[in-house]
């Protein structure tokens, strides 16, 4: 997930103005999103793309994700993939 870009970006989605070699490389190999909404407002939508849900749903509040909320990542590291997240998050921790 990056902020402010789109698949207009991305070679691999049919941008023609910048090349991405890599990630067309990712793409070629691995998981695709073909079909995805988000909050337009930081880390309540990182909390909706992460868990699939509407934020309405989950959001209890601003860089609380409850430690019980299957993400996708917890779908994907079931199905054998490695995982991680890099960069601005600004998750909170509760006790």
């Amino acid at each position: 997930m990056a902020d402010d870009i789109g698949v207009e970006c991305f070679s691999s989605y049919g941008g023609k103005d910048t090349k991405t070699t890599n990630l067309d490389t990712l793409a070629l190999s691995g998981l695709r999103f073909t079909h995805c909404h988000a909050q337009p407002s930081c880390t309540p939508s990182r909390v909706q793309v992460m868990s699939g849900r509407y934020n309405s749903r989950n959001y209890q509040g601003f860089g609380w994700l409850d430690p019980k909320e299957v993400t996708v990542a917890n779908l994907l590291k079931k199905e054998g993939y490695s995982t991680c997240i890099a960069g601005k998050w600004q998750l909170l921790r509760h006790h």
